[in-house]
């Protein structure tokens, strides 16, 4: 039945609070308003209710709340005709018959679903890939919560008086009930007029907050020509290796004084003089006059590491927390790297920037966003390897990009590398995809037990099935490097390559030890002997290339260099002592050789960078054993092989002047080193074992799984100088302690005379 031409009238309910008295007769009740034929584009994604704006260029109420602009540029989707009631029934029966028929085809092969289950999930295996072949994707949980985490911050950011306001809010805030419910009010009600009336005194900042938060520090930089100096060294030196800055537009911002201007490009500017002067032999680098170790401290003692003014997280405040925990590496606190990446990657999550999201930022600027996170998680979780800490940003807690590889020169023009070129950039997507690598090893073998029990990753055979898969994607990771970055002794890469391929191969058997150590750390299980071998010969690759490296550029080498070293000297005695008790004298292992280049590198370290003096003295008390080894043995055919490519690489070292970062000629103290001059001798009856593998020479003695037991004992196992999985231990490493004084002059014995700038 239709009434035509009666006029319809909406009763509102009736409000306490409203001014208005409830209505008494008709002749009161309001015409409701006519609504807008079409929603908005925002309130069409959210599914709002949009009321269009009074004029035809003003905003609706939704929009202007938000602050967004009111759009209606999508096109209207016409429904199409709606299908008769008897079609669909069909069509809902047909599909019914049709799920009957392949359940019944399919029950007769489902016997994983027949089996009893374990009533301890706990300790059930993580299914792998393979487990769910055939059967339909899982639909992950939509992050929609009908509005957006942008949407909110900006929501509450309106709340705030002062310029501190919130620049991302997860799915877990409270804000995000609250802005739920005021979505909800905003959808029954209407927009409210109640977000001015707020109390200043509980919404802006304090007086007496206000006078510690305006405290700013006076930066004082040096003479621009020392300034112009030590960006090169920067440049040269750190940047290939740890792309954290723009080095066109650091370039831009430096000559136009941004420094002067911007406290936290300040701050970064003084952090690259910090790190740079370790590259400079320049006496104002210096804060105590002839003082090698003190390089650098006079621009990064100035440095406020809080941001206390109550502004923005800034790119340049982040970038410098990842300059200060490189710089913290050369310090006697290295403990505190930890502290500053972490500081950094919180700053980072506070901005959202560990999310994939739209964004009105540059190109440009979205790079270096990237960058400084990408850096922070390089530094922060090489540190955790070797400090044995919990890294702070798992790989299922951020989903954004790697950097584009795109060198510096074209990043901020066409944003396309020349065809043909390759870029630079391809190794530091190289570094980050190992230290994804390294940040599931980190959690999945070195977690506490009681967290990997709650994640099920539990059992020998758990371990064992781990270490597989992770032995697999690091040759998968190996299959694809770029050529140009491929790592070849007898035929390096040339210029900036060689440096960054260096690198990259000595990072990938450091990363190959951390995942085989946990069965040298534990000797009773049938791994271990295959680790050892494995553990040994990284760390000879490791050696022998970071020795190649410091011979060709003969620079100050970073701590993804001189720590690997450092760890593959312990696991080169801890091999020789293996070996030793399988009846081959001590003196004829040639693994303590290169325990002596490492100690080599470590000498040459320590001037610019005590910790690494620390390591030195380490690694030398577990190298002397009973006494200094006699190292006359005539090398095998390997061995040999590699000291000719070694004598070869000194005598040349004049010539090669194509090496980026060659600041200085060798000096008199880079000579050919002793281990390096083998005198010949007569054979003895026991040459035949000389440079046999541990499994070899235990099959000599019968089964290899009785004798374990006679090679690893609790007196070998104390030499391990393995990462401590309690943070509280970290005191063994002497972090915290002051090195014995030493004679400042022979710390600088191996520091060439024209070393620098």
């Amino acid at each position: 039945m239709t009434f035509e031409g009666l006029q319809v009238l909406t009763i509102p309910a009736y409000e306490p609070d409203s001014p208005q008295s409830p209505p008494t007769s008709h002749h009161s009740v309001p015409v409701k308003r006519r609504r807008q034929q079409r929603s908005c584009d925002d309130c069409r994604r959210r599914k709002m209710r949009c009321e269009g704006g009074k004029g035809p260029d003003e905003p609706c109420s939704q929009c202007s709340s938000f602050g967004l602009k009111c759009t209606y540029n999508q096109p209207h989707k016409k429904r199409g005709p709606k299908l008769p009631k008897d079609m669909t029934l069909e069509q809902l029966q047909k599909e019914n018959q049709d799920l009957k028929h392949k359940l019944a085809s399919s029950s007769s092969t489902c016997s994983v679903c027949s089996q009893r289950l374990d009533r301890r999930d706990t300790d059930a295996p993580t299914p792998t890939r393979d487990a769910s072949v055939g059967s339909p994707p899982v639909e992950e949980p939509s992050d929609d919560t009908g509005l957006s985490a942008n949407e909110l911050a900006a929501r509450f950011s309106q709340f705030s008086l002062t310029t501190t306001k919130f620049d991302y809010l997860g799915e877990d805030s409270s804000f995000v009930l609250a802005g739920q419910a005021s979505v909800m009010k905003e959808k029954i009600y209407g927009p409210s007029q109640t977000n001015h009336f707020r109390r200043p005194y509980f919404w802006q900042v304090l007086p007496w907050e206000k006078e510690t938060l305006d405290a700013r520090p006076h930066y004082v930089f040096p003479a621009p020509d020392l300034i112009d100096s030590l960006i090169h060294l920067y440049f040269t030196n750190v940047h290939p290796t740890l792309p954290l800055l723009h080095q066109p537009s650091f370039r831009r911002d430096v000559a136009r004084g941004l420094h002067f201007r911007n406290l936290d490009f300040g701050g970064v500017l003084l952090m690259v003089l910090a790190v740079a002067s370790r590259y400079s032999r320049d006496p104002r680098v210096f804060a105590m006059s002839g003082v090698s170790l003190s390089s650098g401290w006079n621009f990064a003692s100035q440095v406020q590491v809080l941001n206390k003014h109550g502004e923005d997280n800034t790119i340049h405040e982040v970038q410098m927390y990842c300059l200060l925990a490189l710089f913290k590496y050369g310090t006697s606190m290295p403990h505190s790297i930890w502290l500053y990446t972490g500081l950094g990657i919180r700053c980072l999550q506070q901005r959202g920037v560990h999310r994939r999201k739209p964004t009105t930022a540059s190109k440009l600027e979205e790079e270096l966003w990237k960058r400084a996170l990408w850096s922070l998680m390089v530094i922060e979780r090489n540190t955790c390897l070797f400090v044995g800490h919990p890294i702070g940003l798992h790989v299922e807690q951020y989903d954004f990009d790697l950097p584009l590889e795109i060198d510096d020169e074209y990043l901020d023009q066409d944003l396309e590398q020349p065809p043909g070129k390759p870029s630079q950039l391809s190794y530091y997507v190289c570094m980050l995809k190992l230290c994804e690598i390294l940040g599931d090893v980190l959690r999945r073998l070195y977690d506490s037990k009681k967290a990997k029990i709650q994640l099920g990753w539990d059992g020998p055979e758990w371990e064992q099935r781990t270490v597989t898969e992770l032995d697999s994607r690091m040759n998968r990771f190996l299959d694809d490097i770029p050529l140009h970055l491929r790592w070849d002794s007898q035929n390096p890469p040339k210029g900036t390559f060689f440096d960054q391929s260096a690198t990259l191969h000595i990072v990938y058997n450091y990363i190959l030890i951390a995942i085989h150590r946990r069965y040298i750390q534990h000797p009773s299980s049938s791994q271990s002997i295959p680790s050892l071998s494995i553990c040994a010969n990284a760390a000879r690759a490791i050696v022998h290339t970071a020795d190649i490296w410091i011979t060709e550029l003969q620079r100050l080498p970073l701590p993804l260099i001189y720590i690997p070293v450092f760890v593959s000297g312990v696991v080169l005695v801890l091999y020789a002592l293996a070996t030793r008790r399988t009846g081959i004298r001590l003196e004829r292992n040639q693994d303590l050789a290169r325990v002596a280049t490492a100690l080599k590198m470590l000498k040459f370290t320590e001037s610019r960078m005590q910790p690494a003096g620390r390591h030195w003295e380490l690694l030398r008390e577990l190298w002397l054993l009973d006494g200094p080894p006699p190292l006359y043995n005539s090398p095998s055919s390997s061995t040999a092989s590699e000291s000719s490519a070694l004598d070869a690489s000194f005598i040349n070292m004049n010539s090669s002047n194509n090496m980026p970062g060659q600041v200085f000629p060798p000096g008199p103290d880079q000579a050919v080193p002793s281990w390096n001059r083998m005198l010949s001798r007569d054979p003895t009856p026991e040459e035949a074992l000389q440079g046999k593998s541990v499994e070899e020479l235990l099959g000599l003695n019968g089964d290899s799984s009785s004798n374990i037991a006679t090679i690893f004992d609790e007196q070998l196992m104390s030499l391990w100088m393995a990462p401590p999985d309690d943070p509280q231990n970290v005191a063994r490493w002497q972090w915290e302690q002051t090195p014995e004084d030493r004679n400042q002059s022979s710390a600088d014995v191996n520091w060439p005379h024209v070393f620098g700038a």
